[in-house]
């Protein structure tokens, strides 16, 4: 009977030897299949950064949370922005195409182990060794390392946090908020300016205001596909990322959500663009 003992004590411990060996592989080789480790929030995630330019992510942490900002538009390129209870991060992704691959709205599971944290004007970004501005970009053939995505549900669906310009601050930085009851100062020219000499698209700021006279950059990249459409007219709304460059807060539109009266017809209901309130993108590619 010491025998059968024995002979069933070593055999429990090679197979707790293997489950070891396979937890550290997976520690040091994380793939969007594995068992989900317990999450992060992505404000403890970007406290590592704090008083730094840049930090590597050494430990194995993870954060999940709504993927609110994309190039859908060409809004965010080359990046996405991820969202939880605590804040949002910008996620920088050297993908041809971001919103195929991390459509609006969906769930992602970041795995931060080996990237890494760069503070760009103030504001904590994620991705690789910082490249000039900004962090750096996930190569493609290493993005399906470090992030998972995940439909979600009916009951499980991202809103934008309905705020004033009043109530603006920096705690708003990298999370998608509605504004509404405001208006351009200059309705009618494009969103984006165009440069005179090489006839290049530039990143271009317009300012909206509300009643009360307070006002906010409405910031547009020169890669957005609407750079050339003319900004409403009227008093309206807006959803987008609250972003920061040297503590001067702006705003992005994400998934061109604009909904003002028609210029057209004065009184008519406002107008949008088709997609927004809605999660039409393709389903991810991975």
């Amino acid at each position: 009977m010491r025998a059968i003992a024995g002979k069933y004590s070593l055999a429990s411990g090679f197979c707790i030897a293997l489950l070891a060996i396979a937890g550290c592989d997976k520690t040091t080789e994380p793939h969007p299949g594995d068992q989900q480790p317990e999450t992060n929030s992505i404000a403890y995630l970007k406290s590592l950064c704090d008083g730094r330019q840049s930090v590597v992510v050494t430990r194995e942490i993870t954060v999940r949370g709504f993927i609110t900002a994309n190039d859908i538009f060409g809004e965010f390129h080359k990046s996405l922005v991820l969202e939880d209870a605590s804040g949002g991060i910008t996620v920088a992704a050297d993908l041809e195409s971001v919103a195929a691959v991390c459509p609006f709205g969906y769930i992602a599971t970041l795995r931060c182990q080996g990237l890494v944290l760069t503070d760009y004007g103030g504001k904590i970004e994620i991705g690789t060794e910082p490249e000039g501005s900004g962090a750096g970009r996930i190569p493609e053939e290493e993005f399906d390392r470090y992030v998972s995505i995940e439909v979600p549900g009916e009951e499980n669906r991202h809103r934008a946090r309905t705020i004033t310009l009043g109530e603006l601050s920096e705690q708003y930085v990298d999370t998608r908020v509605r504004i509404d009851g405001v208006h351009f100062i200059q309705p009618g020219i494009p969103w984006c300016d165009t440069d005179p000499e090489t006839g290049r698209i530039l990143a271009t700021e317009r300012t909206i205001a509300d009643e009360q006279g307070r006002t906010l950059i409405v910031r547009s990249a020169a890669t957005c596909t609407y750079a050339k459409e003319p900004v409403p007219y009227g008093t309206g709304s807006l959803m987008g990322i609250i972003d920061s460059f040297n503590g001067k807060l702006s705003i992005r539109i994400t998934n061109h959500e604009v909904l003002f009266p028609s210029p057209v017809n004065a009184g008519a209901p406002p107008t949008t663009c088709p997609s927004a309130g809605k999660y039409s993108s393709p389903t991810p590619k991975r």
